[in-house]
């Protein structure tokens, strides 16, 4: 699967959506900066994040811990 993480009203063909906010209608609302994620391991074969993840992870164990999601998505 592919993943466009903080989507906002960016939605893309093919990919899965993700946004906190119902509004955008993503195909998955999840708050990224709720930690673990609901998403399988193993499952991703691209993660995007177009001009999104600049605003997460305030906090630098939120932000890290981000990272930590990706790296477990594509094990």
């Amino acid at each position: 699967m592919k993943f466009n993480m903080g989507c906002g009203n960016n939605l893309l063909d093919g990919w899965v959506n993700v946004d906190k906010i119902s509004a955008c209608h993503p195909d998955k609302i999840m708050d990224l900066e709720a930690l673990p994620w609901s998403i399988d391991s193993n499952c991703a074969s691209e993660v995007i994040f177009h001009h999104s993840l600049e605003h997460l992870g305030r906090d630098p164990d939120v932000f890290l811990g981000i990272f930590r999601e990706l790296y477990r998505d594509w094990e």
